[in-house]
């Protein structure tokens, strides 16, 4: 084994010297390009503009927001450390005596400074964050080429957040240099595994209830990180490949730091203001409410790509269906993009180690102008490859964002299946304020429950797994579709006032079995809808124990800019819009019970890692308290209107028995229970190991684990249910383009076709169906349920 603790452990003394010297000169270089950042006078300053916002802001969440009587005075020291955390998240740069400082001058007088929209102290504060950020980036670029003992039994913590900041210097450098190692560590493993992450396995993964394997490097040999231990040459050049990509990250994280705007300054600020109130209520920046708008109206204008920040440089992984950027048939997956020019003939800006949201911004734009890339394509196997591309910004329709369906063919007993519709359904969208809209929620849920009938759907799930939200009056529309008439949510605003939101339509879009599908991720409009339709005893609510428990209401507050009087043209550009998203009201279902913090319980629980994980509204901070009011009186006859309903509770036991059952000698099950207890594990384990040798043992045994994982989930992949694909027509003509897009021939320089790329596509298989434990038990729980109420009719429908 070499010696860890240094680097000159080489064969060769030219080459000894060479490893350390040049990273010493790479080093000193990057100080000094980081000296001259720091001292690039980029000075943050306020604006009257900005000064009249924030008086905008506390004005109206003081007028407005549902708790404004309950709040007689702003706790400043918790603004000021709320704020602090939004750039020093780990708590990390500052010491313990700057932030008693911090308190000192400002605490007492915050409410003061917001009231006259004087942003002094967030300018002052982070001024004051860029000088230590690049006083301690320089320390850490030094302290990351002297020698590293990765013998030593010590660990780092790598969750801070309810930790308390460095009391000394010495306790800072002590910490950061344990951050140090353990990210040296880190790119050590990696890079001598040849995969792209040690640690950074997410521990929220994108769909939580689809436990699939951690992915890991299928290629993984354990030999390959073993040589750390016995191979120094091998170590001292992977330790020098580490330290370059550290170096690169930590010179970026500067940038990013030094270059920030005051407008996001400003925003944070607000923000930390806004957020003592409640966690929902916030400022919008006017980029910020783009995004906004974007999410709920499922469309944007720009090139239509998805990007990605990999080590400083923008990279497109996907090209939206219809967009601009596949229509131009000029970009691929993987291209990378170096330069942004606006229009036929701007000059290129560098966007290497520009922060992702800034590279968006320049790529963003009004419909029908045009944009210039300097791409470097990802195909090329020549690096210094560069190509020119220009794209006309258009309308992007993110269909990727609408509901879907899916026919599941469920086996029963006697060889019969039963056909059982899914509609997965990711967010409440629709049209708000004066912009336009894509579709509706409700209008693409009817048209898939209507495809679904067409194919014989016994009964039908409503996944909202995924579901964060979004307009309430969609919620209320979309609960219409599977009750006659009756209260679908009650809101109370600050004055104690209630008003009963209805479904007043007495038609019907599907009157079968009816399952919603939860988890700890579902979320405010997706909760109305699966507590309204529990309380009418019209679906059997499936998933984790409870939702996430946000049960407030947010209105959007637009600024006008505009000034009175100004009927003549101002020589200043007209300011962009900025809003405020205030929590003005509460959510109640028809019962009574609020949705707030509780959330809505299932009636049949499945295990999930989401029930220990910090997901749930009652694990943010200032989250206003559980409460209840009086029912609305109503009452629908299910069986006189010839309507499924699990009000039976005899219905909802034997429901329950035979999925328990299941959940007890389905090997599935045992599957799912082993990984929620790995992931359990990783999860509580906050201390992490910084000893090399204790690494390596630990990846190895990991990796030993997910590949048996890794055996029993393809095993059980064998025996998925079939499943049958159903879209929007909307979808489809977008998926169509798309394809044709795909299917036309480049054409080359020369004025040749080149299909060369069109063949390989060709050859791709599908993407297999995703094996999803909670979806196939929610699907046998609709089963169970269709024989309970029909066993003959319905099996024999279902042949």
């Amino acid at each position: 084994m070499p010696k860890i603790s240094s680097v000159s452990q080489t064969t060769a003394p030219t080459r000894r010297i060479a490893r350390l010297l040049l990273p010493l000169m790479a080093a000193a270089l990057l100080v000094l390009s980081l000296n001259a950042t720091s001292s690039g006078d980029h000075e943050l300053k306020p604006t009257k503009e900005m000064a009249s916002q924030t008086r905008w802001v506390v004005n109206t969440i003081n007028s407005r927001h549902y708790l404004r009587d309950s709040i007689d005075k702003l706790n400043g020291e918790e603004m000021v450390e709320a704020y602090i955390e939004s750039f020093d998240y780990s708590r990390m740069y500052f010491l313990k005596p700057e932030m008693e400082e911090f308190y000192f001058r400002f605490a007492d007088s915050m409410e003061g400074f917001l009231e006259k929209g004087n942003l002094y102290a967030a300018f002052e504060i982070y001024e004051t964050f860029k000088e230590v950020a690049t006083a301690r980036t320089e320390w850490a670029l030094e302290r990351l080429e002297k020698p590293w003992d990765f013998t030593v039994d010590e660990t780092f913590r790598t969750d801070r957040r309810e930790m308390d900041w460095p009391a000394t210097k010495e306790e800072a450098d002590a910490l950061w240099e344990r951050r140090i190692k353990y990210e040296l560590l880190n790119e050590l493993l990696s890079l001598a595994s040849e995969t792209d992450n040690d640690e950074s396995v997410s521990l929220e993964p994108k769909n939580p209830d689809i436990m699939e394997p951690e992915g890991e490097d299928e290629s993984f040999d354990p030999s390959k990180i073993q040589r750390l231990l016995n191979d120094e040459d091998f170590y001292a050049e992977k330790l020098e490949e580490a330290r370059e990509k550290i170096r690169r990250r930590y010179a970026r994280n500067l940038k990013y730091t030094v270059e920030r705007q005051a407008a996001e300054v400003q925003e944070s600020f607000i923000n930390a203001m806004t957020q003592l109130f409640d966690p929902h209520s916030t400022f919008l920046s006017s980029d910020t409410l783009e995004s906004f708008n974007s999410s709920v109206q499922n469309s944007f204008v720009g090139i239509g790509a998805l990007l990605q920040n990999d080590d400083g440089i923008c990279v497109i992984k996907e090209l939206i269906p219809g967009g601009p950027a596949e229509e131009s048939r000029q970009l691929e997956p993987e291209d990378q993009i170096l330069g942004v020019a606006q229009g036929k003939d701007g000059e290129f800006e560098d966007v290497v180690d520009l922060e992702l949201r800034y590279i968006v911004r320049k790529i963003k734009g009004e419909k029908g102008t045009t944009v210039r890339l300097l791409i470097r394509p990802g195909q090329s196997a020549d690096p210094s490859v560069r190509k020119e591309v220009s794209i006309v910004r258009d309308e992007v329709k993110l269909t990727a964002n609408l509901a879907e369906a899916t026919l599941i063919t469920v086996p029963v007993e006697g060889g019969r299946t039963i056909p059982v519709g899914v509609i997965e359904l990711p967010s409440f969208y629709g049209n708000i304020g004066a912009g336009g809209t894509l579709t509706t929620t409700t209008d693409d849920v009817s048209e898939l429950i209507n495809k679904l009938r067409k194919l014989n759907a016994q009964g039908i799930i409503l996944d909202l797994r995924m579901n964060g939200g979004g307009l309430l009056s969609e919620a209320v529309r979309l609960t219409g579709l599977f009750i006659p008439v009756g209260p679908v949510v009650q809101v109370r605003d600050s004055n104690g006032r209630t008003e009963v939101l209805a479904d007043r339509d007495p038609r019907m879009l599907w009157e079968g079995p009816l399952i919603v599908l939860t988890s700890r991720f579902s979320a405010s409009a997706s909760e109305i809808v699966a507590g309204a339709l529990q309380d009418h005893d019209r679906a059997l609510i499936v998933g984790n124990s409870s939702t996430h428990g946000k049960g407030t209401v947010q209105e959007v507050y637009q600024m006008n800019n505009r000034m009175p009087f100004s009927w003549f043209k101002s020589a200043e550009p007209e300011a962009r819009p900025v809003a405020s998203k205030i929590t003005i009201k509460q959510f109640y279902l028809p019962e009574g019970s609020s949705t707030q913090v509780k959330g809505v319980p299932s009636d049949i629980s499945l295990p999930s890692v989401n029930e220990f994980l910090p997901i749930g509204e009652d694990d943010l901070p200032h989250a206003l308290p559980w409460d209840k009011i009086d029912k609305v009186k109503w009452m629908n006859d299910w069986a006189k209107l010839e309507v499924e309903s699990p009000e039976d509770p005899e219905l909802i036991k034997k429901l329950t028995e035979a999925s328990m059952e299941r959940q007890e000698n389905l090997e599935e099950f045992r599957f799912l229970n082993r990984q929620i207890d790995w992931r359990r594990e990783r999860y509580e384990q906050k201390e992490i190991s910084v000893n090399l040798e204790k690494r390596i043992e630990r990846k190895i045994n990991e990796q030993a684990y997910i590949e048996e994982l890794d055996d029993t989930y393809d095993a059980l992949k064998e025996d998925n249910y079939s499943m049958q694909e159903v879209l929007l027509e909307l979808t489809k003509e977008q998926n169509a383009i798309s394809e044709k897009n795909r299917a036309d021939p480049i054409v080359g320089s020369n004025g040749e076709a080149d299909e060369s790329d069109n063949e390989a596509e060709d050859s791709e298989e599908d993407d297999e169906p995703s094996y999803d434990i909670y979806l196939r038990e929610s699907a046998r729980i609709m089963a169970d349920w269709i024989m309970e109420v029909s066993p003959g009719p319905v099996a024999q429908r279902a042949k």
